[in-house]
């Protein structure tokens, strides 16, 4: 039975079909009814680049490890976000997902047109395990920031220097060519500055940094040549709060993989740290937390482990994307303002507590002198 993709229309999606998606992972699914439960539109401060559809789901036959209740990521009307976006996140449920052991969701089928664009992946709904959705209005406390940096010690370790990005994962974006990256290169600027046009409550966020959003492009490319430099992992590439989860029992995890990539450590670690914690807790804990990812790099396996002065200069010095990339470019409507101010305040905090301008405009500096 083959697939040829979800429909757009939620009420086109028949047994039959998912039955096909789910026999790409699990042979022997065989799907009798389903039903939709719950529809979450992008733009309604949930999700902010593709739709969710909640399908409550009956089986004939035994199916006791297939779950009653599924979640359906796509996408509803026309794509979007670039639709490289959603390749990244079917490609990697589709060929990483099953290689790790970190707390993220199961994958049930999924497919990507890459003539259209259009993407579905079909996943365990986390509600089934009661889990929360945290977003940066609140703050995480520090025992589950320390959960998840455990999660990513975990996939860091897993893919540190890995040779597959040689081999199979040479398709995954660096930070500075492949996927997000190539449109934000070619775009990026100019995206940023419409926004602070259209909105310029954004344009208090950059002011007290000194400088113009050109020169603070200019530094995020010298960020990103840093972090380029730097000995390559898996990374998530999204880690702000609201794609992590918590689950009861205090365990936590990641999900929304559509900027996975390899690249520096740090970039995930800083966007986690600046945008879980407030501020003021943040600066209490800051340093010891990334000794502590540090040690558990090391307990995992990776040799040598960065050497915490220089460890800390790079997230320093990644702090920077969480404010350009990770905030000043994403329209207030993909999750709400509320959420975005809150976001912009805690990364425009990290970069200027960090020295981030300072600190980056030095390694300019080297590079021209050098």
């Amino acid at each position: 039975m083959s697939f040829a993709g979800f429909p757009q229309d939620p009420a086109a999606l028949t047994a039959d079909m998912l039955t096909a998606a789910m026999r790409q992972i699990h042979p022997h699914a065989s799907v009798d009814h389903l039903r939709v439960v719950d529809t979450k539109r992008c733009g309604e401060g949930i999700a902010s680049t593709a739709d969710r559809i909640t399908l409550a789901v009956q089986y004939r036959g035994a199916a006791r490890e297939l779950p009653e209740q599924l979640v359906l990521k796509t996408m509803l009307a026309s794509p979007r976000a670039p639709t490289t976006m959603y390749e990244n996140e079917v490609r990697f449920y589709a060929e990483i997902r099953g290689d790790l052991a970190i707390e993220t969701p199961r994958l049930y089928g999924s497919h990507f047109d890459p003539r259209g664009g259009r993407f579905g992946l079909l996943l365990e709904d986390l509600a089934l395990r009661d889990a929360r959705f945290p977003s940066a209005p609140e703050q995480l406390n520090v025992a589950q920031v320390e959960r998840l940096l455990d999660q990513m010690a975990e996939l860091h370790a897993a893919f540190w220097q890995s040779a597959r990005f040689e081999a199979d994962l040479a398709w995954l974006p660096t930070p500075l060519a492949g996927g997000m990256a190539d449109v934000f290169n070619l775009i990026g600027r100019d995206l940023i500055v419409d926004q602070v046009r259209r909105h310029p409550e954004k344009a208090t966020f950059v002011a007290p940094l000194g400088r113009t959003l050109e020169q603070l492009w200019e530094l995020l490319a010298v960020a990103q040549r840093t972090m380029a430099a730097e000995p390559s992992t898996l990374l998530h590439g999204d880690p702000h709060l609201g794609n992590t989860y918590l689950l009861p029992g205090g365990s936590a995890g990641l999900l929304d993989w559509q900027l996975v990539g390899r690249g520096c450590w740090a970039h995930d670690v800083t966007y986690l740290l600046v945008t879980g914690l407030a501020p003021e807790v943040r600066r209490v804990e800051q340093e010891r937390l990334v000794r502590r990812y540090l040690d558990r790099l090391g307990g995992l396996g990776v040799v040598p482990v960065p050497e915490f002065d220089y460890a800390w200069r790079l997230c320093r010095a990644a702090a920077l994307w969480g404010l350009m990339i990770g905030w000043l470019i994403t329209p207030p409507a993909n999750y709400g303002w509320a959420i975005t101010v809150a976001n912009l305040e805690r990364v425009a905090t990290a970069v200027t507590d960090f020295g981030t301008v300072a600190l980056l405009e030095e390694f300019a500096a080297r590079s021209v002198a050098g």
